[in-house]
């Protein structure tokens, strides 16, 4: 049987099977794991229309040969069975009745001395195969983080850091038991506006509207404007940047910066292969530091060392927010959160591994402990916070994947639990302003030092 690709509308349509009463593909004469054409399937099924996936596989298992279909001495007896899953169960959907000796001859047989299940007789493997390569993996696929994650090393690991309170975590002091700490008391925070400082009044309004939210059965939309309008706030935003290098937060929601390989915001590697992915994920909401914090006599060389949105607006994001959207799975808006934060996070490590190659230096503990990230997952009133930290090579020096671990869990419908959020998100931004900006702005003056700009030589200490 042969077939041939034909174009509608700038997009590679899939010809019959000549044979039209005989359902059956045809298998490339070859064992590589790696198609670079598309190979014929059945209709006119798009290459890359996953609506005609399910109709697709039921059709592919109802033509393979009981040995394909890994039956083993049982394949007489499981004929018939439904298969479930990711494609590896036995038995027919859809595709009816067939003859066996007819299945045999419209099936190419693998060369001799072949391993077992690696030769172009493998149905299953060639279509899984070329469904991974000619459909977009999105963050919504079942094996997301299988396809996407596993190969770059983005794991979620256990750790016993769930019920520590924030300031032991951050090393920070607490205020006394019962008080709010005055953030903006703290010299270089001033002038940010972004701090929790709830009233018992207002815990008491914010568990009251989640109870009814819960009761009412709102929408996703409903708890992530609630959400954010409460835990979330954002600065004032101004025309002219301000001169006074105080730092700031920006709040952004939804943005949109995928990174490409051809600027210095670039995806986290794959240490294997694994289907294209472009990292298009916008999350929810996110802070980045404002460009406030930077000399305004270097400022415009910025975005030759780091990634600067818009050119001059916001570089170096830190907090990652993301809430559990309507359809999705726990699981999914997790995996969501932590491919988005892994950007981020990977461009910091580039960020450090050049600052030290300029001053020749190797890697200490103390710079791979600032190699993280933050992630606020919400799913309703339930809320879970994450810390995103780079993994390193036995070596210590270069980068391997990057491992996400919870450090709280909690929920709005209480007051301890409305509480514990305002203190970790008050510590996060902390952190994400003092440590992690003054860093950065350490590694930036380091790298544009080299580069023959002039600089001052204050807070460079801050990035040893």
């Amino acid at each position: 049987m042969t077939g041939h690709t034909k174009t509608l509308r700038g997009r590679q349509l899939l010809s019959p099977i000549t044979d039209s009463n005989e359902q059956f593909c045809q298998a490339p004469q070859t064992s590589t794991a790696k198609l670079t054409q598309p190979y014929p399937l059945f209709g006119q099924v798009l290459a890359t229309d996953p609506a005609e996936t399910a109709a697709l596989w039921a059709r592919v298992r109802g033509a393979m040969p009981a040995e394909t279909r890994g039956m083993g001495k049982n394949k007489g007896n499981n004929r018939g069975r439904g298969g479930h899953g990711g494609g590896h169960g036995g038995g027919q959907l859809g595709g009816g009745q067939h003859d066996s000796k007819k299945r045999k001859r419209n099936v190419p047989q693998g060369d001799e001395g072949e391993e077992p299940g690696e030769g172009p007789g493998d149905i299953l493997t060639v279509v899984e195969t070329m469904q991974t390569k000619l459909t977009k993996i999105t963050s919504l696929n079942p094996h997301f983080q299988s396809l996407v994650l596993l190969p770059r090393r983005i794991i979620k690991e256990n750790n016993d850091e769930a019920y520590k309170k924030p300031y032991s975590h951050f090393e920070t002091t607490a205020p006394p038991q019962g008080d709010l700490l005055g953030y903006t008391a703290i010299e270089g925070l001033d002038a940010a506006e972004i701090w929790l400082s709830l009233s018992n009044d207002q815990v008491e309004q914010i568990i009251d509207e989640y109870q009814f939210m819960k009761n009412r059965r709102v929408c996703e939309g409903e708890y992530a404007s609630f959400a954010t309008e409460n835990f979330l706030r954002r600065q004032r935003r101004f025309t002219n940047t301000p001169t006074d290098r105080k730092w700031r937060a920006e709040r952004m929601l939804q943005l949109f910066a995928p990174p490409t390989e051809d600027s210095v915001w670039v995806p986290p590697p794959s240490f294997e292969e694994s289907p294209e992915f472009n990292f298009d994920l916008p999350p929810d909401c996110s802070y980045w530091l404002s460009l406030a914090g930077f000399n305004s006599d270097y400022r415009g060389e910025l975005k030759v060392t780091v990634y600067v949105h818009d050119g001059d607006w916001i570089t170096c994001p830190y907090f990652t927010i993301e809430f559990k959207k309507h359809g999705q799975s726990i699981d999914q808006a997790t995996w969501q959160a932590c491919a988005a934060a892994s950007i981020p996070l990977y461009n910091r490590y580039l960020l450090k591994r050049k600052a030290l190659a300029v001053r020749a230096k190797e890697w200490t503990d103390f710079d791979r402990a600032q190699m993280k990230h933050y992630i606020l997952t919400f799913f309703g009133s339930d809320y879970e916070i994450w810390v995103l930290r780079a993994r390193f090579s036995k070596d210590s020096s270069t980068w391997d994947g990057c491992s996400m671990m919870s450090i709280c869990q909690s929920t709005c419908m209480s007051k301890v639990g409305v509480r514990r959020l305002e203190s970790w998100i008050n510590e996060i931004h902390r952190w994400g302003l003092s440590g992690h900006s003054a860093r950065c702005q350490a590694d930036v003056k380091t790298i544009l030092e080299q580069n023959d700009v002039e600089i001052s030589a204050i807070d460079l200490e801050a990035g040893e």
